[in-house]
């Protein structure tokens, strides 16, 4: 069967236009050529293309996977023709710099880009988000001879990149890593040792990987600040075309993973291969980190993009699938059964799922111009824009990512047996979406990044920049009536959550335990309070619009919608805040021998 999709481009506009005004922010920006015809033209064509080109191979992507044959990774049946036609379309290079072919579009559309994107081939959509990373490295940090040979072939897709950072050994801990690279006479380095869970580390996509390979000096300090990072293509090029021989790069086995058979996640062996260092010695990990940061940023639109393909089609099978009666009396008189939709349990899950995607994607939006307003602000527009692009990544990575793997599992459970079965198609969504919660740092590692570093950070200013603008927003709509189903709740989450913030601070300098153990729940609340935000933003749209007599559909549903979240999922704070407070004590003291 095949799955059904829709991109949601009211969604968008609705965000773009109404919600965050980007026109005017691309104005102050320097954006010049971007304005409301272009970004909706834009993402009607990109919406389109991808699920023309992408979204037909994704079922054998799966059900195929990708194959290691006689040390070169195959790709599944369609995605090699759907890469040629990305790379010829331009798609790519729309958010790169003019002089490498690209439209130098804002970073918030290309947030908007990798949701349907997700959507329709998540497998492809890794490939182009690592390639677009590994552009921005190189434009970075890369010299002019590095920048003038790699950077339009890779911001177009000609070829594709990679980040190599976990071993055998060590993953989280980066300062382990063993990768050596010894200095050669021409300038370049040896680099050797071995890689894995390296997602995309081959395919035969493109004519060349680029792989960003964290590695150690001979004279490096121990521990992370001893590593460095290195381009190290697949191919070397001369500059009159690409080797015939493979630059001791071999591939020794792919995963057999839980989903995303499509992508392989390769055990990557450099030998003696020809690499080039990035910017200054011993600097690897703040280089990688920016890159780091930017997956961590696509990793939560890929929980946006696989929940909201799984409710679409949770949500069609709910509009066919007839059993039993509704509650209060039978629906439709001339069927046997009336849908399920009619059963409160069914609306229940659908509607937690939908309003799961819309918040993410709310957030993701305002993450976008943040990025925009850190990149081409002024200089105290761009500060703020970076103390709250800190604060907020790791609350994209995991509270989106796990609200994700939440609407996939809820679509699924709607749809009873057949969402189970591989000929409906949801299960795969399940599967594909669970290793974003694991991916670019664990849902666990982000928590505590956001609590014991972000929050802290710049003597706690990072969190007073996110608090100001939530405390005007509750000020300025305290005299509303109309506002007090959304202001009241947000100003008590916004409350608990500087409450919380303390006692963690408090308490956690004199026990780490305690800080840790309540780390988790923190993350989700602090996502709650944000969701919350956006979602009182949101409807203060939409009433103005009713106020003027412009409201459709659109905004009576998206009210509704804002009503479902402070109703089915804001009040998941209280449970949140209870268990923050309950500590660590039942937790370590726990008898390991009991477990």
């Amino acid at each position: 069967m095949m799955t059904v999709y829709k991109a949601p481009l009211n969604d968008y506009k609705f965000l773009f236009h109404e919600v965050f005004n980007v026109t005017d922010v691309c104005k102050r920006l320097g954006y010049d050529q971007v304005d409301r015809e272009l970004l909706d033209m834009m993402s009607e064509e990109w919406s389109q293309f991808v699920i023309d080109v992408w979204k037909p191979s994704n079922t054998d992507g799966d059900q195929i996977g990708s194959k290691l044959e006689e040390g070169s990774v195959i790709s599944p049946p369609g995605f090699k023709e759907a890469w040629k036609k990305t790379v010829e379309s331009g798609w790519l290079q729309a958010v790169c710099k003019e002089e490498h072919g690209g439209m130098e579009l804002p970073l918030f559309f290309r947030n908007a880009m990798d949701e349907p994107a997700i959507s329709c081939n998540m497998a492809i959509s890794v490939v182009a988000a690592l390639s677009l990373g590994v552009y921005d490295l190189i434009i970075g940090h890369g010299s002019q001879k590095i920048i003038d040979r790699y950077a339009a072939r890779i911001g177009s897709g000609e070829w594709c990149g990679t980040m190599c950072l976990t071993e055998p050994h060590c993953g989280t801990d980066l300062g382990m890593v063993k990768t050596k690279a010894i200095p050669q006479e021409d300038g370049s380095y040896s680099i050797t040792g071995t890689k894995i869970f390296i997602t995309a580390g081959d395919h035969d996509l493109s004519d060349n990987i680029v792989h960003m390979v964290l590695a150690k000096l001979p004279d490096a300090p121990k521990g992370s600040k001893g590593i460095s990072l290195f381009l190290v293509p697949k191919y070397l090029d001369e500059g009159d075309g690409i080797s015939d021989e493979i630059n001791g790069t071999s591939i020794s086995g792919l995963e057999d993973k839980m989903g995303l058979h499509g992508s392989p996640t390769c055990v990557l062996n450099f030998d003696l291969s020809k690499g080039w260092l990035m910017g200054e010695p011993h600097t690897g990990m703040a280089q990688m980190f920016e890159m780091m940061n930017r997956e961590r940023l696509a990793t939560g639109m890929m929980g946006l993009g696989l929940g909201e393909i799984a409710y679409q089609n949770a949500l069609a099978w709910s509009l066919e699938r007839r059993q039993g009666r509704d509650l209060r009396g039978i629906k439709d008189l001339n069927s046997p059964a009336d849908n399920i939709l009619v059963h409160p349990d069914v609306r229940r899950m659908l509607l937690k799922a939908k309003v799961n995607c819309e918040g993410t994607r709310a957030l993701g939006t305002w993450i976008g111009i943040l990025l925009d307003e850190m990149k081409m602000g002024d200089e105290e527009t761009s500060r703020k824009a970076s103390a709250l692009i800190a604060l907020l990544t790791p609350v994209m990575k995991a509270y989106s990512t796990d609200i994700g793997c939440q609407s996939a599992s809820l679509s699924m459970q709607v749809m009873g047996g057949a969402g189970y079965c591989s000929e409906y198609g949801v299960e795969q969504y399940y599967r594909d979406v669970r290793i974003a919660p694991i991916w670019e740092g664990t849902n666990g590692i982000q928590a505590l990044d956001l609590v014991g570093r972000k929050v802290t950070q710049n003597f706690g200013r990072n969190l007073r920049d996110l608090m100001w603008p939530l405390l005007d927003f509750i000020k300025d709509n305290r005299e509303i009536d109309d506002m007090a189903e959304f202001n009241k709740p947000l100003h008590q989450s916004v409350k608990g959550l500087q409450q919380l913030t303390l006692m963690l601070m408090a308490e956690g300098a004199g026990n780490p335990h305690f800080l840790a153990a309540g780390a988790t729940d923190y993350c989700t609340y602090f996502g709650n309070t944000v969701l919350a935000y956006l979602w009182a933003k949101m409807a203060k749209v939409c009433l103005a619009a009713k106020l003027a007599g412009t409201a459709t559909d659109f905004h009576e549903a998206k009210l509704a919608s804002a009503r479902v979240f402070f109703a089915e999922i804001y009040p998941d704070n209280a449970g949140l805040a209870a268990k923050i407070l309950a500590g660590h004590k039942h937790l370590m003291s726990y008898p390991e021998a009991a477990f």
